[in-house]
Parts: structure tokens; sequence; C-alpha cells
């Protein structure tokens, strides 16, 4: 979009922002680049084909030590903790407790081919596992609050130690000689060669919206929540190699959800979303919305949130009027070129229009350029 486009629009952006808002919808999608496949697909290949009879949750605690830890405030601090995060060592004769699941014989694992590649997936039925794999792999094995509507996450870079075993077997197969320790530190830099990209999926009503506010049965409901929320992460996962970005914010989340609901029932479905965002009854919100978990850490004002509600609530309704336009995906060119038409069109643009006309026009920009 040249400058005379965003100048055009800022100026009919109906809201007067303050600087923390403005900063908060600065666009931060910025120059593609290229990917290729993760490296650690071949690993996660082998293990699907090798373990389909056994328990995941038992190889993931060989993967990810910490999994073998207890959920406890500041358990990352002991040395016990450091030594299986960091450095690998398996001795957990001297852990008092254990990460105890209700349920985790269900856990099933499997790899995803997705607009972004391959990618190891997680399925986790049982809620209080969920959250207790959430806390373990994302804050340290803490025992930080997770929200309720939240039911998915995309760990970007996590140590395999597996994978870090394997490499040391191969050095050492070819150098018996040879110092391991100094050779992993010349591995380090190259990250994709031991750290993962991993999907985790609750399988519980997507945003925890029930069915019945959505006019659904409980049996259509969870299988439309468990493929939104497969399709939302693997959205995450395409922006988060195509840009370098998956982040904690709303213009992600509409771009993610709208690519789940438009895959799992073939339109988008602008009273679903309102629901999602806790929106249904605009321009109340309704607490417990997907919406408040996106600026947690930002320091909105009451003013701030109020301008907020209305932005997305326009940004919803732009994006409805695109997807009408388009009509049913085509391709994964259709659905790329969507992807970042979407990421390219910030926050406030999608808030300031009625037509989607911008919008439209870098998707139709994309779409006929040549790859």
């Amino acid at each position: 979009m040249d400058n005379s486009v965003s100048l055009k629009v800022n100026q009919e952006f109906p809201f007067n922002l303050s600087h923390t808002l403005k900063e908060y919808l600065f666009n931060k999608f910025g120059k593609k680049q290229s990917f290729l496949e993760e490296s650690n697909i071949e690993f996660w290949d082998d293990y699907s084909e090798n373990n389909k009879n056994n328990n995941a949750f038992d190889l993931l605690k060989r993967c990810y030590p910490q999994l073998n830890f207890p959920i406890e405030t500041g358990i990352e601090k002991t040395e016990l903790y450091k030594d299986a995060t960091l450095r690998g060592k398996k001795d957990f004769t001297n852990l008092s407790a254990c990460l105890e699941l209700t349920d985790p014989s269900s856990i099933k694992f499997e790899v995803n081919q997705c607009i972004a590649g391959k990618v190891p997936v997680l399925i986790v039925s049982n809620q209080d596992d969920f959250i207790k794999i959430i806390q373990s792999l994302l804050y340290k094995n803490n025992p930080v609050e997770i929200p309720v509507s939240m039911g998915a996450a995309l760990i970007n870079g996590i140590n395999n130690w597996e994978r870090i075993n394997i490499l040391k077997k191969d050095w050492l197969s070819k150098n018996p000689l040879g110092n391991w320790n100094q050779e992993f530190s010349t591995i380090i830099p190259n990250k994709s060669l031991y750290k993962d990209k991993l999907i985790i999926l609750s399988t519980k009503p997507y945003s925890n919206v029930p069915a019945k506010q959505l006019g659904l049965t409980e049996d259509i409901w969870i299988k439309h929540s468990i493929s939104i929320r497969k399709e939302h992460e693997f959205t995450h996962l395409y922006t988060l190699k195509r840009y370098g970005l998956a982040s904690n914010n709303l213009h992600d989340e509409l771009i993610a959800d709208y690519i789940g609901i438009i895959k799992a029932i073939g339109y988008y479905d602008k009273n679903w979303m309102l629901n999602f965002m806790g929106l249904d009854e605009y321009p109340k919100y309704r607490r417990g919305g997907r919406l408040e978990n996106y600026v947690q850490e930002n320091r909105l004002t009451q003013q701030d949130f109020k301008q907020l509600i209305k932005i997305i609530k326009n940004a919803i309704d732009t994006i409805a009027i695109f997807d009408k336009k388009l009509g049913k995906l085509t391709s994964v060119k259709d659905e790329r070129c969507r992807i970042e038409a979407l990421c390219e069109t910030g926050l406030t643009v999608l808030a300031s229009q009625n037509d989607a006309s911008i919008l439209l026009d870098n998707y139709y920009e994309k779409f006929n350029t040549p790859l």
C-alpha cells in the first residue's frame, strides 16, 4: 500500500487514539521471508511411524524433561530443574514430586501437513492435563493462571533433548575421541537442529463458547472447535515463518480465527467471531471473552478498551465483507493470499472502511502476482 492511501485512511479513521492504543494497533507484520521445512519433522515422522501404539506422554517427557517436574512456584530456579532443562541431565531420583496427569494415556500425537509445512501436534483431551502441560512448557512449571477461553498454543523454540542426544550419538560415532561439549557450542547458533515448534490443542468448546450459544449440538460444536483451533494455530505458524511474527495481538487473532472458521465450515460466520471475542452483545463486552486475553499486558485505560471494542467490531465487519466477496477457498494459493492480505492491512485500516476495498485490493494484487 502506498503512503498516500495510508494517509487517507488514517485521516478518515474515526477515533482519537491514545499513544498506548496507537502502539498496540501498530501493524507489526513487516517484510516477508522465505521459509523451509522444519528440521525436526524427520524426528517426529520417525516417532509417529514407530510409536503408534505407545504412550505419547512418555516420549514427550524424554524430549522435554520439564514435563517430569511438578507445577510449583519458582521450581525453574532449582539446580535440578536447570540440570534437566538446560543441560539435559535426566537424573530425577532426587525429585520429591512429579507432574501427575489425570489421563495421560488419552494424549494423542500426530504430524500434520498444513499451509506452513509439516508440524507436530499434541492433542490433550483432559482440560486439567492441558493446563498442566501449558504451564510446564510455556511457563517453566509455574502455576500461571490459564484463561478458560484459551484452548491451544504454538510453542516456538523449545529444547528437544532427544534430538540433542541423537546429534551427540551420531557425532561421537564418527569422532569417538572428540569433545562433544566443544562441538555442541558450535551447534547452539543453529537452533533448528535442536529446538522444536510444537502445537498443543485441547478438545473443549472453542473460546469457551457453549454449543447452545451458537445454536449447535454438543457433538457438532466440539468437532468444529477442534478444526478451528487446529487451523488457527496453523495460521500462526504460517505468519511466524512468513513474517517472523506470531504475537499475542488481536490483529493476529482475527486473522487466525478467520482462517479457522472458513476452513471448518466453508465461510466466515461473523456471529461466531463476535461470540469468540465476547462481543455477542455489542456494544457491551462480555467478560471472559477472548478479547481480554490479548490486552492484559498492555496498560489500556477504560476509554482505550471501549475504543478497542469498536475497532475490533468494525474489523470483523470488514473481514465478513471480504469473505463474502471472495467466496469459498479454492486453493492453497487463495488461502495464502488471504492471510497475507490480512497481515499487511492493519487493524486501523480494517476498522475504518465499510466496503473492504483496500483489503480486497491487497488480496488481488497478491493473487495476480506470479510466484
